[in-house]
């Protein structure tokens, strides 16, 4: 009986864990979504249906709701100085095309799932392939995010018209120097 309990905890704790592990991982991000999403976060529109993204994640079949819960938290991690039409786009995604998503797969009666399966498709490959087109629209919004590097080449810009000499300064300053006996500037 030994020789059968040893192997069979060990292959337990081998891949039990991380399964387990991820699972508590996620269910702690779903957490801090939650809190931050609550009466502090964005105010929803009046007659938009409340944030349940999260809660449609957890509904979800085991593969595809590990890949809901990290595109949320993708989506809630996406930095705070975003251009404004990034941060709409991310923000519709977030609010409206994942829980629609999410929603349009979770209300599949039985007769549709045969349907679908009817017309050769399946509904959790259709779930999956939705949610990996919301994923490359996540990743296409936040490369294409420029803004950070507009700020940076702007402020270069108003620093070197700031402090970078003219040409009518440099010739008083070359004057000023050959007048105290030092080097003129070099150009």
């Amino acid at each position: 009986m030994e020789d059968i309990l040893v192997p069979l905890f060990f292959f337990g704790a081998v891949f039990g864990f991380p399964l387990a592990r991820r699972a508590m991982i996620h269910r702690h991000s779903l957490e801090l979504l939650r809190a931050r999403s609550g009466p502090a976060g964005d105010v929803a529109a009046p007659g938009t249906p409340p944030d349940d993204a999260p809660a449609l994640a957890l509904r979800l079949p085991e593969p595809h709701r590990l890949y809901a819960l990290a595109l949320l938290c993708r989506l809630q991690d996406a930095p705070g100085t975003l251009e404004p039409h990034t941060r709409a786009l991310l923000g519709q995604i977030r609010r409206e095309y994942l829980p629609d998503t999410l929603r349009s797969y979770l209300n599949l009666t039985p007769a549709a799932r045969e349907h679908l399966r009817a017309g050769s498709r399946d509904p959790e490959e259709l779930l999956r392939e939705q949610l990996e087109h919301l994923s490359r629209g996540v990743d296409g919004a936040l490369r294409q995010d420029h803004g950070s590097a507009s700020r940076l080449l702007t402020q270069g810009h108003y620093l070197r018209d700031r402090f970078e000499a003219s040409p009518l300064d440099t010739t008083r300053l070359d004057a000023a120097a050959r007048n105290l006996g030092t080097a003129p500037l070099q150009k």
